[in-house]
């Protein structure tokens, strides 16, 4: 464990990653409307000339993430299956075999959420992921039982996970990985004396066992979770720093930046 302070004094040996729904954009009901805060982009460029690894670990597509901040960061989709080097995207070599499988699911999700009659419920095809929505919902409640019997039922069927979310759950094919491999791997390449990891939902959590697991190995790190009414209870019990939303996230990077010797 350590405090913010560690994640300047060596930029060059400090790796900085971060989820970005509810992170480093507001949620929003339609996914597809999502864009980063206004300043993000730019201040994780600047941070990106001094910091060892600066990275985007998302549930998002990388296209997406390409799409809003260009090449200057490392860019993780769908929790770092996927990855955008130079604009050009790579699907992880094990996760790339169920592609079609997963195309599947998500045309009989649609069917089976289309035929339930209740508005505000969104599929949204990832390739080889399949988010379900229900944030729209008039009645959160029952739109959410509903869904989570539907997603149970297509997992059983075809083989395949389910992981939570705020107001959504992902369907996925049956293979580990996760935001905390992510982590682990881009902490061995580089040699990081530093890391910390910003995020806000349950799949941050996988990032945060990572962090434990290289602070056992002298690594200093930051575990950093941004808060929300749907901050699940484990990712605050456990951050160290808890900011106030995609703002006082902003706000954070920034004080990074300006402590960063010159």
């Amino acid at each position: 464990m350590a405090d913010a302070a560690a994640l300047t004094h060596s930029p060059r040996v400090t790796g900085l990653f971060m989820d970005f729904d509810g992170t480093l954009a507001e949620i929003v009901s339609e996914p597809s409307k999502a864009g980063p805060l206004e300043g993000i982009p730019e201040t994780l460029e600047e941070l990106g000339r001094s910091f060892g690894v600066v990275a985007l670990v998302s549930g998002r597509t990388a296209a997406e993430l390409v799409g809003w901040f260009g090449n200057e960061v490392e860019l993780w989709g769908l929790y770092g299956a996927e990855r955008s080097v130079a604009g050009e995207i790579t699907l992880a070599e094990d996760v790339a075999p169920y592609a079609s499988l997963m195309r599947r699911v998500a045309a009989e999700a649609k069917e089976r959420l289309q035929a339930t009659g209740i508005d505000g419920l969104l599929v949204e095809d990832k390739g080889v992921m399949v988010g379900l929505h229900w944030r729209r919902a008039d009645d959160v409640g029952a739109a959410g039982r509903i869904v989570t019997g539907v997603a149970g039922d297509l997992a059983e069927r075809h083989g395949i996970e389910q992981s939570p979310g705020k107001l959504a759950l992902e369907l996925r094919p049956p293979v580990e990985w996760s935001k905390g491999d992510v982590v682990r791997r881009r902490a061995g390449e580089e040699g990081l004396r530093a890391a910390a990891f910003v995020g806000d939902d349950y799949g941050d959590l996988t990032a945060f066992d990572a962090l434990d697991e290289l602070a056992q190995s002298g690594v200093a790190t930051v575990r950093v979770g941004v808060a929300s009414s749907e901050m699940p209870e484990e990712l605050k019990r456990r951050a160290e720093i808890e900011l106030a939303g995609p703002p006082a996230v902003l706000e954070w990077l920034r004080s990074l930046l300006a402590a960063i010797p010159r």
